[in-house]
């Protein structure tokens, strides 16, 4: 069905809750791999959350030879609080690094690459970015930083500002397809210590959309 596809903007969002309040067009099942909807020049793409879900829907949809100009991956994430952002700030990332594939060391990690096991190079992959958003780093991790101490070692490792479990995952399936892309994420949280997160997903959401739609969708 996707194959030799021609289409002008593709939206890829992990989870279907993060979809339902960026849009409401009808979902459709497609072979038990992804989600999607369209809507004139837009697909949008439901992967399911984390690293593999990520992968396995992005290499499937790559290997279409679907024709495209904007591939993005947007969704909510968590601001570390020495990051100087705001629930509700939206953002695009830079460089996401795979800050868990690591070493622990109890006070501190080795990301594989330091012990010479690399996901890829500096465990890290880059996107394009927007001018018109405050430019950041982000960690993609599996093991949530629900405590301050692993919210701490996940920040000083790379200077990260920001934590999803997709970003750099589907950072690295565009890489080896030779395919540029954007990553914006709207900050639903702090990390670290659970009680202290202050979650507003609706916040971020609805400034992620509004954004979305500015930047790709109706332009």
């Amino acid at each position: 069905m996707f194959n030799n596809m021609i289409i002008k903007n593709i939206i890829v969002i992990p989870t279907i809750k993060e979809y339902e309040k960026l849009f409401d067009y009808e979902l459709i099942n497609y072979k038990n791999i992804f989600s999607y909807a369209m809507n004139n020049d837009l697909l949008v793409v439901v992967t399911g959350i984390g690293k593999v879900n990520i992968a396995i829907a992005m290499t499937y949809l790559l290997s279409q030879n679907i024709f495209f100009e904007n591939l993005i991956l947007a969704g909510i994430a968590g601001a570390y609080r020495e990051s100087g952002l705001n629930i509700g700030d939206v953002v695009t990332v830079r460089n996401d690094f795979f800050v868990d594939e690591a070493l622990f060391l109890g006070k501190s990690i080795k990301m594989s690459n330091e012990i010479e096991f690399p996901v890829c190079l500096e465990n890290k992959t880059t996107f394009l970015i927007n001018e018109h958003l405050k430019v950041v780093d982000a960690n993609t991790i599996s093991l949530i930083s629900g405590d301050d101490n692993l919210s701490k070692l996940y920040h000083e490792k790379t200077g990260a500002s920001i934590e999803s479990m997709e970003g750099a995952s589907f950072g690295l399936v565009c890489e080896k397809f030779s395919v540029t892309s954007y990553q914006i994420r709207g900050i639903s949280n702090f990390c670290g210590k659970r009680e202290k997160q202050k979650w507003d997903p609706g916040k971020a959401l609805k400034n992620l959309k509004n954004t979305l739609y500015s930047l790709f969708i109706i332009n």
